[in-house]
């Protein structure tokens, strides 16, 4: 489920059909790395990666692609990936599960243009993390301190870098939750509501900045009324 606002124009439409020509679009049509889309010439450090993943995930979705790098004057380089550098989708996927919350769905693309395809793309190998967004689960938090990922923390996508979110850019995922129209939260059950209360007070205990605070403890008693219409012992009206 991607977020309408999500660029390149063609990075939707790989993201639902990620065939060998709708990658070649994305490389031959990009504008460069967003808060969607991000290259890296080979594999990085599993826990920085997963934090890059949770940003993509909570900025509304988008990829990262392995093999390419962006110069500093925008341009991509199509190195691909060596036999080496080339890794095991089982082994990718097992390795991250272990450091995602289990709600963030992502999946690993293998690209080889051996016999056809652009003449810059030929006898090379690429791969990509699609990574969803779902408006039920976000905002998702890091479920581990391990190296580049702190518990608890919430990361968003600013512009070409990964970052801590601040409290407006929490407040601009929430919004985007509930303007979704999809944030299924009627589908939420009583353990989905106590794990979000639980985690919004693990958020709190560790915060100093007042507005932060006020804003967290008005998620508190929100997320407490909601508990108690689901569980029929106030109105809903």
């Amino acid at each position: 489920m991607l977020y309408e606002n999500v660029n390149p124009p063609s990075l939707p439409r790989f993201m639902s059909n990620p065939t060998h020509d709708s990658f070649a679009e994305i490389l031959f049509n990009n504008t460069g790395e967003s808060d969607f889309l991000d290259f890296k010439m080979k594999w990085i450090e599993f826990t920085k990666l997963a934090k890059h993943m949770l940003a993509i995930a909570n900025s509304g979705g988008g990829c990262i692609i392995f093999g390419v790098s962006q110069t500093d004057d925008g341009s991509i380089l199509l190195n691909g990936l060596s036999d080496e550098e080339y890794m095991d989708k089982a082994d990718v996927d097992n390795k991250l599960e272990r450091l995602l919350p289990k709600n963030l769905k992502f999946r690993t693309e293998d690209y080889h243009f051996i016999h056809n395809g652009p003449p810059l793309l030929k006898n090379k190998r690429f791969q990509s993390l699609l990574i969803e967004y779902d408006p039920k689960y976000v905002p998702y938090t890091s479920v581990l301190s391990k190296n580049e990922l702190r518990y608890g923390a919430i990361y968003v996508r600013q512009g070409t870098k990964t970052v801590e979110a601040t409290n407006e850019k929490l407040i601009e995922i929430v919004l985007r939750k509930v303007q979704s129209g999809g944030s299924g939260v009627n589908d939420f059950t009583l353990k989905d509501h106590l794990e979000q209360l639980r985690e919004l007070y693990e958020e709190l205990a560790k915060q100093t900045g007042a507005e932060y605070i006020l804003f967290l403890k008005e998620l508190i008693e929100q997320k407490k009324i909601r508990i108690l219409q689901y569980l029929d012992l106030i109105s809903t009206v």
